[in-house]
């Protein structure tokens, strides 16, 4: 049965509907799509699409469903009356086609910073949960040639990056398995990650400050598989390390949901989806309950949900995209099977039928509760939730890629559950960012040098490279009535033209804007009032056209008067066929230094940015900005201290590739 025909639960589910039959008979749907598209013996699947597949791709299809597959089936308990018929045998059947030396669906050998290796995984930990039912019941042969195909792993080098946990997962199942296995190797990739850990439970993804999903999919992961198929005791206490780390990680990004289910729209391999369930489930694996099993149902449902309902996976297939199948937020390194990735989110069945993770009633989420800024020091965000929308947002002070990739998935200033960065700056205008617009622009962002947040605000400094000029920036923001404050100062701007813009909002119809002076708004046409310009009520009644619907900018001061406001229309995004963003511009500067201090708000009119403007009172000092709000003082301080040197230094020095995961 198809997932859309299962009866909602509205008591126990009260916010998704969604219960463990929903998840099987979507798992089930996925397995029998990567079924249809196998090969004779099962070992190679070849999804639909353009680019030509070579033999790690079409491994990759194999693998990432079969783990999928494994879940499924070690969820049932083996239960061959709970699973698609035939399950177990297929990837009986599959592994000996796979890893036989005569075999003509033999997978291909695993190699320095090949891609086989990450595939390889995937398999390992899928013999590693249903061992009872495939392991042990292949013939020994079919182990031995499996395990000969692994230990490849030992001679291999990957990506300095989360990378490093993949070969150290496939030598745990080895030595879990009897057969010989690399020990240092796998204590040299734990060792490894401890260069990498930031604190509040995050890692960055290799040197510099990657920050993104990998914490979710993989960091919090893998060090637990790893040390499960060793057996590693207890008393080591490295085990409750990762635990203690996991229930601060969790805490954390549970305020990066949005109430529709999305996930924060940042970082790289955003095609993996729902796999960014799977921390919540591994925490209530491993007794971890700083997300209770109610409310880590309602997150994780209404996630899959959010995707699937959204045509994510038509067919069963997932697509190269967020719901369809779109091109703009792919990688280098994804092939038709990469979506597949997700499988981790389905971690969950693992529990059984009887855990409170699918008996207790779903809670509200963080942004369903109430509104809330939280931050989060380990990647130096600042996650603001707002109850009224159901929209968080992530003010950045401390993500910023990899050191010689300007990528606006990372290098912003703040991102959302509603809203895409532009990742073709076609326009010359940087949307949610400051730069330099005008002949040869926009300015490259050189990196960050320091950043941080703190309870309600954050700061941070960067670099801009505008035609080799090098440009100083210092930048502080504080969230006050759920709108950000900002401020910027840029050294080194005589004769360069300074922008500032608000996020980018996406819509199914053209937006409309609207500039007066030194403000600027684009909603949809649902948010948008009479004669199509944005305006209507206030913050008290209200009435949203959706999730992301509407973006404005309102200069508060400047050392110079701008241009002026303007309203850059743009193309198509993973949300909506049509874009624009606010902005607010200058023209070439007669001066070194400019001050800016402005309002941002997304989701609200720009009605709410005039009233806040009203009754806000500040002054330059020094060392930033002074507020006054009505009797609350509070301080914007420029970052006063640039603690990652290292960083900069690496801009120079790393040489960029793209690493396929």
């Amino acid at each position: 049965m198809s997932w859309r025909g299962i009866a909602a639960d509205p008591d126990g589910a009260p916010f998704t509907g969604w219960t463990r039959t929903h998840w099987e008979a979507a798992a089930d749907e996925q397995i029998a799509a990567a079924w249809r598209y196998s090969s004779p013996g099962g070992a190679l699947v070849r999804f639909p699409g353009v680019r030509e597949q070579g033999p790690e791709d079409l491994l990759e299809g194999f693998a990432r469903t079969f783990l999928l597959a494994a879940l499924r089936l070690a969820g049932a308990g083996g239960n061959p009356d709970r699973v698609p018929a035939g399950l177990a045998h297929w990837y009986c059947h599959a592994l000996d086609a796979g890893t036989a030396p005569d075999s003509a669906e033999r997978w291909p050998m695993l190699a320095d910073h090949g891609q086989a290796t990450v595939e390889a995984t995937a398999v390992a930990l899928g013999l590693h949960f249903t061992r009872p039912w495939i392991w042990e019941r292949v013939p020994q042969r079919v182990r031995d040639h499996t395990a000969a195909w692994l230990a490849g792993s030992a001679r291999s080098y990957g990506a300095d990056n989360n990378h490093v946990l993949f070969a150290a997962t496939i030598q745990a199942f080895l030595g879990s398995a009897g057969y010989g296995h690399d020990g240092a190797g796998i204590e040299a990739a734990l060792a490894r990650i401890e260069d990498w850990y930031a604190g509040d439970g995050w890692y960055s993804d290799g040197e510099g400050r990657r920050f993104d999903h990998y914490n979710a999919w993989t960091f919090q992961l893998y060090p637990f598989f790893i040390l499960e198929m060793l057996a590693e005791p207890e008393a080591s206490g490295r085990r409750q390390v990762y635990r203690n780390r996991l229930a601060q990680f969790v805490h954390g990004y549970s305020h990066l949901f949005g109430a529709d289910g999305a996930p924060l729209i940042q970082g790289r391999s955003l095609i993996y989806r729902w796999g960014v369930a799977a921390p919540f489930w591994m925490a209530l694996r491993e007794g971890v309950t700083a997300v209770s099993p109610g409310r880590t149902r309602r997150l994780a449902s209404g996630t899959l949900k959010y995707f699937l309902t959204g045509g994510a996976a038509p067919d069963g297939v997932p697509t190269l995209g967020w719901h369809g199948a779109d091109g703009s937020i792919l990688q280098s390194y994804n092939a038709p099977g990469s979506p597949q990735w997700a499988a981790k989110g389905f971690l969950g069945l693992l529990l059984p039928a009887d855990h409170p993770a699918w008996t207790e009633v779903e809670e509200p989420l963080p942004v369903e509760a109430a509104d809330y800024t939280v931050p989060l020091t380990g990647p130096a965000w600042l996650a603001v939730g707002s109850q009224r929308t159901g929209t968080v947002r992530v003010l950045n002070a401390g993500s910023d890629g990899h050191p010689q990739k300007d990528d606006p998935l990372y290098r912003r200033l703040a991102f959302s559950t509603a809203t895409v960065p532009w990742l073709d700056a076609g326009s010359g205008c940087r949307d949610n960012d400051v730069y330099l617009s005008g002949p040869g622009a926009p300015s490259r962002h050189r990196g960050l040098r320091g950043g941080g947040v703190r309870p309600g605000g954050g700061s941070s400094t960067f670099a801009l490279d505008a035609a080799g000029r090098d440009v100083a920036v210092h930048t502080a923001f504080a969230v006050l009535d759920g709108l950000e404050v900002r401020a910027a100062r840029l050294t080194g701007v005589v004769g360069l033209a300074p922008a500032v813009a608000g996020y980018a909002c996406s819509g199914p119809e053209p937006l409309c804007g609207t500039v007066s002076g030194t403000t600027a708004e684009i909603a949809s046409r649902r948010g948008c009032g009479e004669r199509g310009m944005p305006g209507g009520p206030t913050r008290s009644n209200h009435s949203r056209g959706g999730a992301g619907s509407r973006s404005a900018l309102l200069l508060l001061g400047s050392d110079l008067e701008p241009a002026g406001g303007r309203v850059v229309d743009g193309g198509a995004t993973i949300l909506g066929r049509h874009s624009a963003v606010p902005v607010i511009e200058w023209g070439p500067l007669p001066v070194n230094e400019l001050r800016i201090l402005w309002l941002s708000g997304l989701d609200e009119p720009l009605e709410t940015l005039r009233e806040l403007a009203g009754v806000l009172n500040w002054d330059w000092v020094p060392d930033g900005v002074q507020l006054r709000h009505g009797r609350r003082h509070l301080v914007m301080p420029w970052q006063r201290k640039t603690p990652w040197a290292a960083d900069a230094i690496n801009q120079g020095v790393f040489r960029w590739e793209p690493a396929r995961d």
